[in-house]
């Protein structure tokens, strides 16, 4: 039998009424994910311009389409380049729906959303916990720890499983985790540790995804080196067409730049694509990727043992052949002169203003003690009634989750910490799951701009 065997599964944390093999499960997985809630979320939040209405600017949405894509024919490659029998179909949708749920976690207005939310946790979480809750345990540091990272991969896997409850395979939810480490636990010298890939709050999870692939203890799935293989080419050159499109930069500027700076496979690149005609970028991108896909193939099945092993601790772009330092080359172009144009940071700016409002706003809530924040709706006086309809903003779901978790949820030493570690999360999973403009629209109600 195959290894690959190990990690394509049809356990789920709570069995199905009928069995399932593999292949059927992942199928099921598959019919879940597309019609989710979190993935239609991704068509109104930002990739590169947040706020924009232009159709022919990525958003999430379009851009996890195409990732989901790229990682479909890296996948069919790794099957077509494997010795030993796989459950095709089974492994292809794996790195499909990895893909495209890679980024329904993270929060409006990207990776700087991202930034602004964990500056406000660390600037008020440690005032607000001593009026709600008083004297802390001596677990306390480390849950503190846990709620001031605040990660958009880590957000995916509570999203989908705690929040949504999809029930997905432990397979599914294990090829989607880019990081090992848990937010509760210090840095080590790995590679996947470097951010936190799941929350205190997913503990159980984590710990049935490492009892049934042993190896992700301390490195990752197998596709999920596919799925960052796929997200790296999607937006290496999408961000860049976005800019253009947009107005945000000139090809002539990017042109000048790529042949005083680029390699020569890249300039090449450049001149093969017909710069001066029509449909330059879509050209240009295929003939890019028509040389990445069978690069990271390659790389994967080379490093095939030491990534079922869990051993390899390097992506499989992170390479010096011509194609991958060229798509390095593009991406860090974007980084430079891109989303750091001031276009592009007076939206991040309104983003900023409006997260930073929207989580004052709410962080009353936070300060409360559990009784006088549970009898919420039997308050009466001006700030209880104030609070009361902060109260009711809260999604049903959200707090059906909080209500469950808040009571019974294991590995906590202590009732109180455990409440007001839940009702943290409650607020973030609010938040973060709002859209671009909706997290705009809801600062300008509680400004009072709108009704």
């Amino acid at each position: 039998m195959s290894r690959y065997a190990d990690f394509i599964r049809a356990d789920r944390l709570r069995a199905e009424p009928e069995a399932q093999s593999a292949e059927q499960a992942i199928e099921a997985d598959r019919a879940r994910i597309v019609q989710c809630s979190p993935v239609r979320r991704l068509q109104q939040k930002t990739q590169v311009f947040p706020l924009d209405v232009k159709a022919s600017v990525r958003s999430r949405l379009t851009h996890s389409l195409e990732v989901k894509e790229t990682g479909r024919q890296l996948a069919l490659r790794v099957v077509a380049g494997l010795e030993a029998e796989v459950e095709r179909d089974a492994l292809v949708s794996l790195v499909e729906m990895a893909c495209l749920l890679h980024d329904v976690g993270n929060p409006p207005f990207g990776h700087f959303g991202e930034a602004v939310i964990i500056d406000w946790l660390g600037r008020h979480l440690p005032v607000l916990f001593r009026r709600a809750v008083g004297t802390p345990s001596r677990q306390w540091p480390m849950l503190l720890a846990d709620l001031r990272q605040f990660e958009g991969n880590a957000q995916s896997l509570r999203l989908l499983h705690s929040l949504q409850d999809m029930n997905l395979t432990l397979s599914q939810l294990a090829a989607l985790q880019k990081y090992v480490r848990g937010a509760y636990q210090p840095k080590t010298g790995g590679r996947w540790q470097q951010k936190p890939g799941h929350f205190f709050s997913e503990r159980p999870l984590i710990q049935q995804i490492r009892r049934h692939f042993p190896t992700t203890a301390h490195g990752r799935h197998p596709l999920a080196f596919l799925m960052e293989a796929a997200d790296d080419m999607a937006y290496g050159v999408a961000d860049l067409e976005d800019a253009v499109d947009r107005g945000v930069l000139s090809l002539a500027e990017l042109e000048l730049a790529l042949l005083n700076d680029g390699n020569e496979y890249l300039k090449q690149l450049w001149r093969q694509a017909r710069v001066e005609e029509p449909g330059f970028f879509s050209r240009f991108r295929q003939r890019l990727g028509q040389d990445l896909l069978p690069l990271v193939c390659e790389q994967y099945l080379v490093h095939q043992q030491a990534i079922l092993d869990g051993e390899h601790d390097r992506p499989l772009l992170a390479v010096e052949q011509a194609p991958a330092q060229a798509l390095q080359w593009l991406k860090d172009f974007a980084h430079g002169h891109v989303f750091r144009r001031r276009e592009v940071e007076s939206l991040e700016l309104a983003g900023f203003a409006a997260l930073k409002g929207v989580l004052d706003a709410f962080a009353p809530l936070l300060a409360l003690p559990a009784a006088e924040f549970t009898a919420l709706e039997h308050r009466r006086d001006a700030n209880g009634q104030v609070l009361r309809r902060l109260f009711h903003r809260l999604p049903p779901r959200h707090l059906a989750a909080y209500r469950r978790d808040s009571q019974s949820a294991p590995f906590f030493e202590s009732e109180a910490e455990r409440e007001w570690y839940f009702r943290v999360r409650l607020l973030l999973d609010f938040i973060s799951g709002m859209t671009d403009t909706y997290v705009l629209e809801e600062y300008r109600l509680l400004c009072g701009l709108q009704g």
